[in-house]
């Protein structure tokens, strides 16, 4: 809400080649960067999109131009990874919306076994 031309430009940053891989996939977490994660990436442009129109008055559709084709293939990437009934809706990934968690749910817990993806964190 502060610097609207700061966070595009940061997001747009994510979308560039050196971040995300020519097939979508854009880095998950500093442990596991091949991990799936809700695309939350298009969710963020669509906001600061937003705040900003609210702030200026002025709708910058340039940015959303920029950056429409590589979320558009980040989300390709993405549901095929983990939309294995093939209905286009998100089936699992690390946790929700965010990426903070006390143990790496890919890894066997420090008691023994794995978690499931429909295992909760609580």
């Amino acid at each position: 809400m502060l610097d609207a031309r700061f966070a595009k430009d940061q997001l747009v940053l994510f979308l560039r080649e050196w971040y995300m891989h020519p097939n979508g996939q854009m880095p998950a977490y500093e442990w596991a960067l091949g991990d799936v994660n809700p695309p939350v990436h298009a969710w963020s442009c669509i906001e600061v999109f937003k705040i900003d129109k609210k702030k200026t008055g002025v709708a910058d559709y340039k940015f959303l131009e920029k950056v429409f084709h590589k979320l558009l293939l980040n989300f390709t990437w993405w549901v095929n990874r983990k939309d294995y009934k093939g209905n286009n809706i998100f089936e699992g990934g690390f946790l929700g919306l965010d990426n903070i968690g006390v143990f790496d749910r890919s890894s066997v817990l420090p008691g023994g076994g794995v978690l499931e993806q429909a295992d909760g964190t609580a």
